[in-house]
């Protein structure tokens, strides 16, 4: 009855004292709350103000932005357009310029239209890491069709579990990938002597809606991915061109072309990470190296990353600076997949000076990344990096468990 009183200690070297009234001031709103309502559980209290509400909701989520509300093959083709000499695929030693990519991919495109790929159709893709994967992914999308990534290595219960879950039309792939396909499968192989003569006669320039089952449009499947899921069993996630082309207009603003001017392209087709290494340079007018793994990038010369940006993992990473990688000079390292340690960024900073390191989150159902995060070349880091703020027209919510906005 005659009420609580009392106060509060707290280290200034780590809290300021707005931090601790605005904290004395939940617990009292929440007391409140309690004692207004004595049956309602502790977890449907609501201990925010509503000025602190709108600003966890409404504020700090302003991320529209206005994108691009063309599918990736027309972004591509644009592209192609304006640049149409410059080197867009770079794989053992072979250049191939924009010109040369589009034309390859638009007769592989006409041959699959023909064989009844199209939109909310799937084609399944089982290459080894070459230019051909990457003409392959251009020319199934130019088609309207979504392509579904299949490891080669993968073990064949697992393809056979893909394949009959997305029921694709063909699979692409070449005679010696070693992929295990089950009995009684379409395939297209791409070294096959028949399928090249068939790609030869093909026209080469770009395809129009009228040559397709029916009119490209952003709505429309672009990928699926199958992810493990939480009982073991492959999940595919089906993600739509417009998101796609949400985040490759963010990264086309965020990263700034001199760092999607040569981009490293190590990450399986089965990580949604390839989709912004392979992409992104590609609507940009930038570059991409195809290597079998982030680790073989330690077979190349220092110099050949000058100027790149390389993603992967951090533990990937931290092996890599372990051995000959570290006099290379990219122009940016981005990190995602696992959680980022604060030595790590030092340690990158160290053997790269002149790198931007960023911190990258999203699950693959959010179309690759969702949150972003960096610390410029010379940045001191001391305490764990944050998985960062929303990207563009990205809303992200940190919840308690009873999914009620924390402070």
């Amino acid at each position: 009855p005659a009420g609580i009183s009392g106060g509060i200690e707290f280290a200034t070297d780590v809290f300021d004292r707005s931090t601790i009234e605005r904290m004395a001031g939940w617990l009292t709103r929440l007391l409140e709350q309690v004692l207004a309502d004595p049956q309602r559980p502790v977890s449907r209290a609501r201990i925010l103000e509503d000025i602190e509400l709108d600003q966890v909701l409404k504020g700090w989520n302003d991320t529209h932005r206005a994108t691009p509300g063309a599918v990736l093959p027309v972004l591509f083709e644009e592209q192609v357009a304006r640049t149409p000499d410059a080197v867009a695929v770079v794989c053992d030693g072979v250049e191939l310029s924009y010109r040369e990519v589009n034309e390859r991919a638009n007769r592989l495109a006409r041959l699959l239209i023909e064989g009844g790929a199209g939109p909310e159709r799937f084609v399944a893709v089982a290459l080894p890491r070459s230019a051909d994967l990457v003409i392959t992914l251009l020319a199934v999308l130019k088609t309207g069709a979504a392509y579904v990534p299949i490891d080669p290595d993968y073990p064949a219960d697992r393809i056979a579990y893909i394949l009959d879950d997305a029921d694709p039309m063909a699979v692409i792939t070449v005679g010696d990938s070693g992929v295990e396909l089950p009995s009684g499968t379409a395939r297209i192989l791409l070294d096959d002597p028949a399928t090249q003569q068939a790609l030869g006669v093909r026209a080469a320039e770009d395809l129009c809606d009228d040559e397709r089952r029916a009119p490209l449009h952003a709505g429309a499947p672009a990928y699926v991915i199958f992810t493990s899921g939480s009982t073991g069993r492959p999940k595919g996630v089906v993600v739509e061109h417009r998101s796609v082309v949400n985040l490759l207009a963010w990264a086309d603003r965020r990263f700034e072309f001199g760092q999607l001017a040569r981009v490293v392209a190590s990450t399986s087709l089965n990580f949604d990470v390839s989709v912004f290494e392979i992409f992104s340079p590609l609507v940009a007018g930038g570059s991409i190296e195809v290597v079998q793994d982030l680790l073989s990038l330690a077979d190349l010369e220092p110099e050949a990353l000058a100027g790149s940006l390389v993603s992967g993992v951090p533990s990937a990473f931290s092996h890599l600076l372990a051995g000959s990688l570290g006099d290379a000079r990219p122009s940016a390292v981005a990190l995602a997949g696992e959680a980022l340690a604060a030595h790590t960024v030092r340690d990158i900073q160290a053997a790269m000076p002149g790198a931007r390191v960023a911190n990258i989150y999203g699950p693959t159902e959010a179309t690759v990344y969702t949150t972003y995060w960096h610390a410029d070349a010379g940045s001191g880091v001391d305490t764990t990096p944050p998985i960062g703020r929303p990207i563009d027209n990205v809303s992200t919510y940190v919840l308690d468990a009873g999914l009620c906005p924390v402070p």
